[in-house]
């Protein structure tokens, strides 16, 4: 296809949207709000009292991580996007498989990143504790420890870490680092541990072997815990850890790495946390609490209620049964939204993810030619004709690639801190004579830089890097993914593909060891 067709297409949609009517939107009983701060943006269905007080919440206990990592605010800023739900069943409606147990979850892939949770008030909350945040401090935690990753960590201590910072109570100028864990202390008082041998062992993560029992996995989280808290209670053993990530990191043995680096017996472990857990503290620490003034809050238009619950679930990379349910719905309200953007792009976003880039051209196209600054319509212009060529072949590959790289750089000069758009942007560049070129290596090293926690930049940009001879950083890209706790195969793969590297492998033999 040329060119010359694009635009034809895109001039007979902008006709198309022109004859249509702007219909009158629903009534809705419900209004959404829109947060902001430095670090975050939540969509809140909760009161507006609320709200503020869990951004503020937030935005100290970030405060707290980047203490405890001894980093500052100097990166890009990208804001951090919770859902604030009012009541569990609203979770079932993100992901239906959900147990009615589930307070809150946490969506980081290719798609986007967000977080989801549920306001105080909806049954999540036991006493003083609050159950919601304790879950979005929980994730949020992974979400921070990848941004800094730069070395190998075990499974043990990426949950166990989650599991310690999870606790944080921020009151009153003062923020608690290393509270017990009332949950976890209930699984240990059952006085059934495993065998820290076990637990340090990498094949035992979060799934476990198929040998595990459910009780296991409870253990391995809250032995994780009482480990971690142990082992940063004192700066001596926080620093041995050090030393120990670097050894089973370069493939020493678990076992032997942890009693070489900290002088303690593994078998010596359960019999030295459980005096420890009898006389433990925590600290707390000072810490400003987040003012008011920089909290901006926005009433949404009641009718968007209608459609922002399924506008947010096509960036958490939905299996297609649920990504074709969320289009039907969509497509439901398609009459009482013709004039609204927001909707409209949500809808082009669901054909071209469930359905066919060819419908959601035709409902994009108008729009970034009406709007021809907005971010979404450039960016989703640019998926709909990356996906086309992915589709075709020789000269209408190359124009459908040539049309999405105009657009994923428009987006870009709108919006220069968005790792989806970047991703995609430097793969448009593979019809290039010269791909990987400049552009396409640091458009994804961008991607990852913004998103590190998201295995398919991770893995693109490993490749790219490759391709340019930097096996360093191709390695120090995958090295974080060795220790995926929740998919222990996942991360044999990369172990293997990092393995490949070293031993000199070509960029496409060390990908097909990744797939």
């Amino acid at each position: 296809m040329t060119n010359n067709r694009i635009k034809r297409v895109l001039a007979w949609a902008l006709l198309a949207l022109g004859l249509s009517t702007l219909a009158a939107m629903p009534a809705q009983a419900e209004t959404w709000i829109k947060a902001e701060s430095e670090n975050f943006t939540v969509y809140s269905s909760a009161p507006e009292k609320t709200t503020r007080g869990y951004v503020k919440k937030l935005e100290v206990f970030r405060n707290l991580t980047n203490l405890l990592l001894g980093s500052g605010d100097a990166g890009p800023k990208v804001r951090f996007e919770i859902y604030l739900l009012k009541n569990r069943d609203d979770i079932q409606v993100v992901r239906p498989s959900f147990s009615n147990n589930v307070a809150g979850v946490y969506f980081n892939c290719g798609e986007g990143t967000s977080a989801y949770g549920t306001a105080p008030g909806d049954g999540a909350s036991e006493g003083n504790v609050d159950q919601s945040l304790i879950i979005l401090f929980h994730e949020y935690s992974h979400y921070i420890m990848f941004q800094h990753a730069r070395s190998y960590y075990p499974a043990w201590y990426i949950e166990g870490f989650a599991e310690y910072m999870s606790t944080a109570y921020p009151a009153k100028g003062k923020i608690t680092v290393g509270e017990p864990s009332v949950i976890r202390g209930w699984t240990l008082a059952e006085d059934r541990w495993i065998g820290f041998e076990k637990i340090l062992n990498p094949s035992f993560g979060f799934a476990g072997d198929k040998s595990n029992r459910d009780w296991d996995v409870e253990r391995f989280y809250a032995q994780s815990w009482l480990l971690t808290h142990y082992m940063l209670s004192d700066p001596k053993r926080a620093r041995d850890l050090n030393t120990y990530f670097a050894q089973v990191g370069n493939g020493a043995d678990p076992i032997a790495s942890f009693e070489e680096s900290t002088g303690i017996k593994v078998n010596q472990l359960s019999s030295i946390l459980k005096r420890y857990r009898a006389s433990m503290s925590y600290l707390s620490i000072p810490i400003p609490d987040y003012p008011e003034n920089k909290i901006q809050v926005t009433k949404l238009n009641p009718a968007t209620s209608a459609y922002l619950l399924d506008r947010s679930l096509l960036t958490t990379c939905m299996q297609a049964e649920q990504g074709k349910a969320v289009l039907a719905r969509l497509e439901k309200l398609k009459g009482d939204f013709a004039g609204d953007i927001a909707y409209q792009s949500a809808l082009a976003r669901a054909h071209l993810l469930f359905g066919k880039a060819e419908d959601a051209e035709a409902i994009i196209g108008p729009i970034v030619q009406k709007n021809p600054e907005d971010f979404e319509a450039n960016y989703l212009m640019g998926r709909v004709y990356y996906q086309m060529g992915q589709a075709a072949s020789g000269q209408d590959r190359t124009d459908y690639t040539d049309a999405a790289r105009s657009f994923f750089m428009n987006a870009y000069q709108i919006n220069k801190l968005n790792a989806p758009n970047l991703y995609f942007f430097s793969q448009s560049y593979e019809a290039q004579p010269d791909y990987p070129n400049t552009n396409a290596l640091n458009a994804a090293n961008g991607a990852h830089v913004l998103a590190p926690s998201v295995r398919e930049y991770a893995v693109y940009a490993a490749y790219v890097n490759l391709a340019k001879d930097k096996r360093p950083e191709a390695i120090a890209l995958l090295t974080p993914f060795v220790s995926n706790p929740h998919d222990r195969e996942s991360a044999q793969r990369f172990q293997k593909a990092i393995d490949a590297i070293k031993e000199g492998k070509s960029a496409h033999e060390v990908m097909s060891t990744l797939n």
